[in-house]
C-alpha cells in the first residue's frame, strides 16, 4: 500500500467524529506511528496503550488469560478500550475501542503459526478478525506492517469511512472474520450486567420522537420491589400511556 493511500485512510479516520482508545500487543506498532504522525490525531486518539509484557497484559485485563495471543483476548481488550473511550471522550461523541494481540516473527523461530487477532467495539457492533500468516515469507518488520495496515482498515470501517486498499495477504494466508450487531435492548442489558459502563441517549426533536418506541428508566436498587416503586412508575407514565411502550427498573 502506498504512503499516499495510507495517508488518505488516516485523514479520513481523523475527519470522522469517532474517538478511539487503542490497546495493542505483539504487533501493529507501525499503526500508532501512522495515526499520530498525520495531522488530526487529537480528533481521534484518546489513548494508546501497549501492554507488551505478560504482567502488563494481566493488569490490563484484570485476569490471567487462557492465551495471551487469542481471539478472546483481543475481544476483551477491545471492550476495555471501548469503556475507557466512553470515560475519556466528549459527551455524546461516538467512540471506538480497538484490541490487537499478535504472535509475529521473532529472533527465534516460532513453533506455532505467525498470527494476529484484531477486534473493534462500538456502541452497537463487535467485530473480530484472526489472520494467519505464512511462516518465513516476511521479516518481523514486514509482518508488523501488514498487521498495521489491517488495523487501520478496521478502524476506518468502525468509523464508517472508506478504506479500500490491497491487504497485502497472499492467497494461502487465511482471514477469519465475524461480526455481531447489538440492538438497543441488548445495549441496555450490557449496562445492567456491567459489560459497558454507560450509554448516552441524545434528546430527539418532536418529529423524531413520535416515530420511536420510548422507554423510561427508573434508577434505584428496587430490592425488594414494592408498591411505592410501582406507584412511581404509574405516575411517570400517567400522561400518555401509549407514548411510553416499556419501562425498565435499574
Amino acid at each position: 500500500m502506498t504512503d499516499a493511500c495510507i495517508r488518505g485512510v488516516v485523514e479520513a479516520i481523523h475527519a470522522s467524529p469517532t474517538q478511539a482508545v487503542v490497546y495493542i500487543a505483539g504487533g501493529a506498532s507501525q499503526a500508532l506511528g501512522m495515526l499520530m504522525s498525520i495531522p488530526g490525531a487529537t480528533n481521534t486518539v484518546l489513548e494508546a496503550v501497549v501492554p507488551y509484557s505478560r504482567m502488563s497484559m494481566i493488569q490490563l485485563l484484570g485476569q490471567i488469560p487462557n492465551q495471551f495471543c487469542s481471539q478472546q483476548t483481543a475481544v476483551n481488550m477491545a471492550l476495555l478500550a471501548y469503556n475507557r473511550a466512553l470515560k475519556l471522550s466528549r459527551p455524546g461523541a461516538p467512540v471506538l475501542g480497538v484490541g490487537f494481540t499478535g504472535a509475529l516473527a521473532s529472533t527465534h523461530p516460532k513453533l506455532g503459526d505467525h498470527r494476529f487477532h484484531l477486534s473493534t467495539r462500538t456502541s452497537d457492533r463487535l467485530w473480530v478478525s484472526t489472520v494467519t500468516l505464512s511462516k518465513g515469507l516476511r521479516t518481523r518488520e514486514q509482518e508488523d506492517k501488514v498487521s498495521s495496515h489491517l488495523l487501520l482498515k478496521a478502524m476506518a470501517s468502525a468509523c464508517k469511512v472508506p478504506a479500500t486498499f490491497n491487504s497485502e495477504l497472499t492467497d494461502s494466508e487465511t482471514v477469519d472474520e465475524c461480526e455481531q450487531q447489538f440492538s438497543e435492548d441488548q445495549e441496555l442489558e450490557q449496562i445492567i450486567n456491567g459489560e459497558i459502563c454507560f450509554k448516552v441517549y441524545p434528546f430527539l426533536n418532536e418529529t423524531q420522537v413520535f416515530n420511536e418506541e420510548r422507554k423510561i428508566i427508573l434508577s434505584g436498587s428496587f430490592n425488594p420491589l414494592h408498591d411505592g416503586h410501582l406507584k412511581l412508575l404509574e405516575v411517570a407514565t400517567r400522561n400518555d400511556c401509549d407514548y411510553f411502550k416499556s419501562a425498565l427498573f435499574l
